[in-house]
């Protein structure tokens, strides 16, 4: 006769037919978090990082932001790969659909950027933050049609320009404890499906 074993989800521990008991170990944090929720974490601390570089040097934080979108595309565009891949969709369509999408806000920042240089009526302060605005909108809506994780990281991202503009010296203590509870929200998620 073959042995059966059948897991004890209160202790922790496998159960035999033989009197003896096994401990199972959990696995860690870090070996539970698959590569989707780690690109997205590390989206949310690299927009802290240009938070805080839009906080103390504005005008240069202009082109953090706009480095930043290549990486939030790239990002958006491998979830929805994966995610089509998965159901079994056309992958030409996504990339399309993704191209255009983070095109568009490049776009939008060259334009903003162009009205800055050409008219003087936005200051280096004003135009960081409307890249930053524009990247929070773009992002929100690609959690919209993509992957609602985007949506967390553009609340964040949206959270920071109000941030900035309304209370400029608590920024961070109204940043830090969002983008906190943003990760406990995926871990809180991740671990119950």
């Amino acid at each position: 006769m073959s042995e059966f074993n059948a897991p004890n989800t209160e202790t922790g521990t496998t159960s035999t037919n033989s009197s003896e008991e096994v401990i199972v170990s959990k696995p860690s944090i870090a070996k539970s978090i698959h590569t989707e929720e780690a690109i997205f974490i590390t989206l949310i601390v690299l927009s802290a990082v240009g938070i805080g570089f839009t906080n103390f040097m504005p005008a240069k934080s202009f082109w953090f932001w706009v480095a930043m979108v290549p990486v939030f595309g790239a990002t958006s565009l491998y979830v929805g790969w994966s995610k089509a891949r998965k159901r079994g969709e056309g992958i030409s369509r996504i990339i399309w659909v993704q191209l255009l999408h983070w095109l568009g806000l490049l776009a939008a920042i060259g334009l903003v950027y162009l009205l800055s240089e050409t008219t003087d009526r936005i200051t280096s302060n004003q135009i960081a933050l409307m890249a930053l605005l524009s990247l929070a909108l773009v992002t929100f809506l690609a959690g919209v049609h993509f992957d609602w994780r985007f949506m967390v990281v553009g609340v964040i991202l949206g959270a920071a320009v109000a941030g900035a503009a309304l209370v400029e010296q608590l920024i961070w203590m109204i940043i830090i404890p969002i983008a906190a509870l943003m990760v406990l929200i995926i871990f809180w998620w991740k671990r119950n499906t």
